[in-house]
C-alpha cells in the first residue's frame, strides 16, 4: 500500500478536522507525545516512526521479522530515525493483550525489544500460558515479571490503546511518521497502513529528510 498523508488515510479520525491533504512534508496536526513509550534509536533523530502493533497479528509479525530489521540497520542504528512502539491488541485476538502486557513488563526490566523479538519469532502465536517461558529465555527475573503482569496488566497497553482509538486506528500494523520534537513528541506528517514494504518506508522517511 502506498504512503498516504494522515488526513487521506481512512481510519485516522483524529485528523479529520484538519485542512485538505497536501503533499508537502510539513505537519499540520497536533503533536503526539511518546513519553513513556518503548523506543529505540537516538532521541536526537530528525524523524520518528511510531508503530501501533499486535503481537498476535500475522501482518505485524511480517513487519517485525522482515522490514523492521532493515529499518533498524539503515535508519535507527545510524541515528536517522527514532522508532517508537505502541501496543494495539485487536479484539479478534483474545490473548494479544496478555502478550502485550508481557512485553510491557519486560520493558520495565529493560528487555522490551528482546521480548518483542521473541514473541514475533515464535512459530505460533504466543499463548498466555507460555509467556513466563518467553520471559525466562529473554533473560528476565521471572518472579518480578509475573508480579508485574498480575499487578496491573500492565497500564502501558491500556494507554497505548486509548491513543490508537483516539487516532481512529482500527487495524494493525499502523504507522505514523513525522518530525521529532525534542525527543518527547512528534509532529505527525504521514502514515502507512498495513505491512508495507521496506521500500515504502524508505520513501516515506526520505520525504521527511529532504
Amino acid at each position: 500500500m502506498a504512503v498516504k498523508y494522515i488526513l487521506c488515510l481512512v481510519g485516522f479520525a483524529f485528523f479529520a478536522t484538519a485542512s485538505a491533504c497536501s503533499g508537502a512534508p510539513e505537519s499540520k496536526y497536533p503533536p503526539l507525545s511518546f513519553v513513556g513509550a518503548q523506543a529505540m534509536g537516538a532521541k536526537t533523530a530528525a524523524v520518528v516512526v511510531m508503530e501501533f502493533s499486535d503481537f498476535h497479528c500475522p501482518f505485524c509479525r511480517r513487519h517485525a521479522t522482515t522490514v523492521l530489521p532493515r529499518l533498524k540497520q539503515e535508519y535507527v542504528d545510524t541515528g536517522k530515525v527514532l522508532y517508537v512502539f505502541r501496543h494495539f491488541p485487536l479484539d479478534i485476538h483474545p490473548e494479544a493483550s496478555a502478550a502485550g502486557a508481557a512485553a510491557a513488563c519486560a520493558g520495565r526490566q529493560g528487555k522490551f525489544w528482546e521480548m518483542h523479538d521473541r514473541l514475533f519469532a515464535a512459530p505460533t502465536r504466543p499463548a498466555a500460558a507460555d509467556l513466563s517461558t518467553h520471559a525466562l529465555l529473554a533473560g528476565l527475573d521471572v518472579a518480578q515479571f509475573r508480579a508485574c503482569v498480575d499487578k496491573d496488566g500492565p497500564a502501558e497497553v491500556r494507554v497505548d490503546m486509548a491513543l490508537g482509538q483516539e487516532l481512529g486506528i482500527s487495524g494493525t500494523p499502523a504507522f505514523v511518521l513525522g518530525f521529532n520534537k525534542g525527543g518527547e513528541s512528534m509532529a505527525p506528517v504521514s502514515s502507512i497502513s498495513g505491512a508495507d514494504t521496506y521500500e515504502a518506508f524508505a520513501k516515506a522517511i526520505g520525504a521527511l529528510r529532504k
